[in-house]
This record gives structure tokens, sequence and C-alpha cells, in this order.
């Protein structure tokens, strides 16, 4: 244990946790900083319009897998047609996916407390 412990501290990352640190609570936020959070928008063939957790058992993967590769996936906005698949498959009776939207809700605090928020599409995509 104490050897899984070490490893996992020195070379591990998220994936190893308990073994290893979870970086995304190693950090603190200013008393007027801001603070940002990465979660996903859908639309459907009726026109709705809701929110849905980027974990694998709605769209295969994990938030932090997600925002390890937003880069990738603005540069390459099909990459989230994969996402689309695998909400389809795991929701078979869920309404269709139309498009996808990647949002980073941005809290801007004044003296530690939540002055105003606003909310900054990353990417989109229109579901083939």
């Amino acid at each position: 244990m104490l050897v899984a412990l070490g490893y996992g501290t020195i070379a591990g990352d998220d994936d190893l946790f308990p073994f290893g640190p979870m970086v995304q609570y190693a950090f603190s936020v200013p008393p007027d900083g801001e603070i940002k959070s990465l979660f996903m928008e859908v639309e459907t063939a009726a026109g709705a319009r809701f929110e849905i957790p980027i974990e694998p058992s709605y769209v295969g993967i994990r938030r932090a897998e997600l925002e390890g590769q937003l880069t990738r996936y603005i540069n390459n906005p099909a990459l989230l047609q994969e996402m689309a698949e695998a909400y389809a498959r795991l929701h078979p009776k869920a309404p269709r996916l139309t498009k996808l939207h990647v949002i980073t809700k941005v809290i801007t605090l004044r003296d530690r407390r939540p002055a105003w928020t606003r909310n900054v599409v990353r990417v989109s995509w229109s579901v083939r």
C-alpha cells in the first residue's frame, strides 16, 4: 500500500486515485478571481435544450478527460459525434440529439462572493 501511494504521488495521475493526486483540487482561487467549470448542453430534434452530465454513463467519457483534451475538441468538433453516439447507445429511449455544446461556466468573484456568471461556448457540433 505504501509503495502504491509513493508511486502514485511521484509518477501517478488522477487515474490512480486514491493513490495518485486529484489535481483539479490542487489550487486556490483568489478572492477576486474566477471559478471555471465545464458542462455540456444538448439540443433535441423536438427543440428542447438541456444539460447532461459529462460522465461515461451519458457520453462515454469523464469530464476530466474532456477538460484535458478540450483543445483537441475545439480544433476538431467532429470528435463530439462520438459522444452523441455514446449517448444514443446508452439512452436508447431518450430523444435524439441534434446538437452538442461544450460550455465553460465562469463565475467571477468579488471579495470571495459570486458577483456574476457567464457562459462561454467552447465548441459545438451538429449531430449527423
